[in-house]
């Protein structure tokens, strides 16, 4: 399976307000915009011979001289974009899915795999990341254009009144072996957007993006009976079970560090970590020149020696221990918290690792189950324990697979980012 890339640059150097600009590719900085590029490409590249990236010239020197990726080719057919609001940061992505001639996977370059994407191409014509059903960005953008908008595609409205919701599939993995379909989505994005180009500084051209990338794109496989796989059956709306790094790659396989994601500090520092561990080579080799290029950008976010040294044992141990084994291992709350039983609710302070920062949190919900690891415990114990109790199972309707889910992405977040539990097989 052929996997392609894009990047039209003119949004990554348009300094903008907008919250769902790409500015930096979407990144606080630019050092953390190289690390994600690197990591994408070097991750794919670890499963995939054919990795292709669709650009322009500018993109072209940054990637091949600059960023000395491994992709098969770079193409640089996204010059002709040059006089397109740099705001309309997806259709770099539509122009190179129409381009191709095979079947194919686009992943963003944000997306980090830990395996091959499953496509079963021969049941399904289309292959997306996810369904969204009414995400709330939508609907105000979408309103306006109803109401403004010279011309729409047929496709949006009918699919719309239809369903009498708002349908889209997440295209930070879009592929397939429908080509007819791209070209398509391709052509009425385009001519959405040339007909209506005096309206869009008059609404959210970030959520329009998505309009004319993901809503049309799904009411165009409903109009033409497209079979479409999604990769995840179910996302919630806060893309929890994408964004989720401390499962790596013990239950997660897939990270695609969406939008607001991108902002967090967590991220930022779990994307320079992983880089550092799977490719420390080439993390040396980009730091020096990132150091030289862009002085000012080298020390913005840097992990310290003592939490990148942890971060590396805690991915030792994820990567080589079974789920049944890292079930039966014992974690403890870390003893520079303090627990403050007599605040009401219960408290722990803690230190935040990345910026050494205090804070303060309320041991209440999900988080009050801290408090079992007092005394080191395993998941495997937890589970037992709180499987028995009825009204706290209530949630997960009994669904004992989705609850071991939720108990080990708890535990191995609350010991990958913020170390408030450690596994007494690190210390």
């Amino acid at each position: 399976m052929k996997v392609i890339q894009s990047f039209w640059t003119k949004p990554a150097y348009h300094n903008s307000e907008d919250t769902n600009a790409r500015f930096n590719g979407g990144w606080p900085n630019q050092k953390h915009a190289f690390y994600s590029f690197a990591l994408s490409a070097l991750t794919i590249n670890k499963f995939y011979t054919k990795n292709e990236l669709y650009t322009d010239q500018r993109g072209k020197e940054l990637f091949q001289d600059f960023l000395e990726l491994p992709y098969s080719k770079i193409h640089t057919q996204l010059d002709a974009l040059n006089d397109y609001n740099p705001k309309l940061w997806a259709i770099g992505k539509l122009v190179a899915c129409a381009a191709q001639n095979e079947p194919f996977i686009h992943l963003d370059n944000d997306i980090f795999i830990w395996d091959k994407i499953s496509y079963q191409i021969d049941d399904y014509d289309i292959i997306a990341q996810n369904i969204e059903e009414d995400f709330p960005n939508y609907s105000k953008a979408f309103a306006y254009m109803l109401a403004n908008f010279d011309w729409i595609p047929d496709e949006l409205t009918s699919t719309f009144h239809k369903n009498q919701k708002i349908l889209a599939h997440n295209a930070g993995l879009i592929g397939g072996k429908n080509l007819d379909f791209f070209k398509e989505l391709k052509d009425k994005a385009f001519n959405l957007i040339n007909t209506n180009t005096d309206h869009l500084e008059n609404l959210d051209i970030g959520i329009f993006n998505t309009i004319f990338e993901q809503q049309l794109g799904y009411a165009l496989t409903e109009k033409n009976n497209l079979n479409v796989q999604y990769l995840f059956d179910e996302v919630a709306a806060d893309f929890a079970e994408i964004i989720d790094f401390s499962s790596v790659p013990i239950s997660s396989q897939y990270i695609h560090c969406i939008g607001y994601a991108k902002k967090s500090i967590f991220a930022c520092e779990q994307i320079e970590a992983r880089l550092s561990y799977h490719f420390p080579e080439y993390y040396q080799h980009l730091n020096t020149k990132i150091k030289k290029e862009y002085g000012d950008q080298y020390h913005a976010g840097k992990i310290s020696k003592k939490r990148l040294q942890y971060l590396h044992k805690f991915y030792d141990l994820v990567e080589n221990t079974s789920i049944e084994e890292l079930w039966d291992i014992k974690f403890k709350i870390n003893e520079k918290c303090t627990i403050d039983f007599n605040s009401d609710p219960i408290t722990v302070e803690y230190t935040i690792p990345y910026d050494q920062r205090l804070h303060k949190k309320e041991l209440e919900g999900w988080d009050s189950i801290l408090l079992y690891f007092l005394e080191p415990v395993s998941m495997k114990e937890l589970y037992d324990e709180l499987s028995q109790d009825e009204n706290f199972m209530k949630q997960f309707q009994n669904d004992l697979s989705k609850f071991k889910n939720k108990i080990m992405s708890f535990v191995l977040e609350k010991t990958l980012l913020i170390e408030i539990l450690y596994p007494v097989t690190l210390t």
